[in-house]
């Protein structure tokens, strides 16, 4: 650990100038300041993993950042402590690790963003960026939803930055001795994030501008046709052309009325503007040619990109097409068998309805036997006492026993015939109760048939929402690829009357 002691020798006492400790706290308070302007961002980029939930949330955390930098800066605070660097070097450490963080967690929504649009990486990507596509689709494996945050389980040490732990400012006797300096970790992260944000400026400018933009040109009848990046430079062109022929003019309307001295002193000054300006387009031109190459090497990809997304298109189209007509010739059908088995269902109906009539009927009838059985009965019993006093009477009355004799057996006869017919109205009670419980398997048979046909046609019917879904999706990214409306796809995969239907669609 180095001391700065040559100030303090300079002042000629043992403890450091005053003014060099104010400078050393200034040092110490700037570096502060940001790790926690920075550490009070990170919510925004970073999520805490479910082991750093279970510790605390981010206002805990906050605290203990504030609580460690305030810890390691406590010696640099006091008045009568030696000039360290330790403290500046732990702290620009941790300075260090939070930007890495608040870096990974743009560059994942970066990573999140292709993903969404499908837009496949190419050789010359940044490494740190090529791991978090792979982050993005190993948890899109795992889950439906992909996290809206750069999950924290995913940074290397697996926690929050801390002003203890070690970092690229740390001395490394190995190196030094070695004389390799390595470039660290956070100039190449923030290099790799002004690339991406290069690329999501050129993609921002393809998708509103399209590849090419023709402007008009003098020496060119039909116009000038130049990409969408070069638009900004074309601008500033014509720019620059604007304000250099306002300068010239106003110079000259001024000249009219100038002596020539005067006149002299403004054309050497214009002059070195000339040359000037001539160096500055010389280094314009080489810039230039940089941006062309660049330019020419991104159309190729581009074109690939669009190559690539044509034949997903057309091998989706040739997959999803004829399952689209099996499942509108499975709707008709299943509409059909929905109608068939509504008529039934109310066939049905009626014939309940009916069959209930019947059976009040029957249950009314047997209510009026058992009245008139009981109406026998009681005239059986009289007819019974009448008996026993004739009986009685036999002796007296011998006209009236003969009488009642015949009586008697005319009531046995009814009483007979009455009895078969209660029993014959007991058995078709049995068969209407047997009858009727067939029927009613039957309509639960029938209710359930229904129940499972209502399901299959719920079913099918989200499944053609899926598909009209998806279809809409691909003419949108369709008329996105190529700018032609979806209706010209759509006409390739017609089949006409009495033709049969080409398998892969129209070529």
């Amino acid at each position: 650990m180095s001391r700065v002691s040559d100030a303090a020798a300079e002042s000629g006492g043992s403890q450091p100038d005053e003014l060099l400790c104010e400078q050393y706290r200034c040092i110490v308070n700037r570096i502060k300041s940001d790790i926690r302007f920075f550490f009070n961002s990170l919510e925004e980029f970073v999520n805490l993993s479910p082991e750093l939930s279970n510790s605390g949330d981010w206002e805990s955390f906050k605290k203990a950042c504030e609580r460690d930098i305030k810890e390691v800066a406590d010696a640099a605070g006091k008045q009568d402590a030696v000039l360290s660097i330790e403290p500046v070097v732990s702290l620009l450490n941790c300075r260090d690790q939070i930007m890495i963080c608040l870096i990974d967690g743009i560059l994942y929504q970066k990573a999140v963003l292709d993903s969404d649009l499908q837009r496949q990486r190419e050789g010359g990507a940044s490494g740190r960026m090529v791991e978090m596509h792979q982050l993005v689709q190993a948890l899109s494996q795992k889950s439906d939803r992909l996290p809206d945050l750069y999950p924290l389980s995913s940074l290397p040490y697996g926690s929050l930055p801390s002003a203890m732990e070690p970092g690229p400012f740390t001395y490394d006797k190995k190196q030094s001795d070695s004389g390799s300096w390595e470039t660290t970790v956070f100039p190449v992260r923030l290099l790799g994030l002004f690339s991406e944000l290069t690329l999501l400026d050129t993609d921002l400018r393809w998708m509103k501008f399209g590849s090419k933009v023709t402007i008009q040109d003098k020496h060119k009848p039909q116009g000038k046709v130049v990409g969408t990046g070069e638009i900004r430079t074309e601008i500033s062109k014509l720019f620059d052309k604007c304000a250099r022929l306002e300068n010239e003019l106003q110079t000259s309307k001024a000249q009219r009325h100038t002596p020539w001295d005067q006149r002299i002193e403004q054309l050497n000054a214009k002059i070195s503007e000339k040359e000037i300006e001539a160096k500055k387009q010389v280094n314009r031109m080489h810039k230039l040619e940089g941006e062309v190459m660049g330019l020419k090497t991104e159309l190729a990809n581009v074109q690939r990109e669009l190559q690539e997304l044509n034949d997903k298109n057309q091998k989706m189209m040739a997959e999803n097409l004829p399952r689209i007509e099996e499942i509108d010739i499975l709707l008709q059908s299943t509409w059909e068998a929905n109608d068939r088995l509504t008529a039934d269902a109310e066939m049905l109906s009626s014939m309940f309805k009916l069959q209930a009539d019947d059976h009040k009927a029957i249950v009314k009838a047997r209510d009026t036997v058992s009245a008139e059985l009981t109406k026998v009965q009681r005239l059986l019993k009289g007819e019974r006492l009448k008996k026993s006093f004739k009986e009685d009477e036999l002796q007296k009355k011998e006209t009236l026993y003969q009488r009642t004799v015949v009586a008697r057996k005319e009531i046995h006869d009814s009483y007979t015939n009455q009895k078969e017919t209660i029993q014959e109205v007991q058995e078709r009670l049995k068969q209407q109760e047997q009858q009727w419980g067939e029927l009613v398997e039957v309509a639960e048979a029938r209710t359930s048939s229904i129940s499972q046909l209502k399901e299959d046609l719920a079913q099918a019917n989200q499944d053609i929402d899926l598909l009209e879904q998806q279809k809409k999706a691909y003419s949108r990214e369709f008329k996105s690829a190529t700018g032609r409306p979806c209706s010209m796809l759509l006409e390739q995969f017609k089949v006409e009357p009495g033709k049969p239907a080409t398998k892969g669609g129209a070529k």
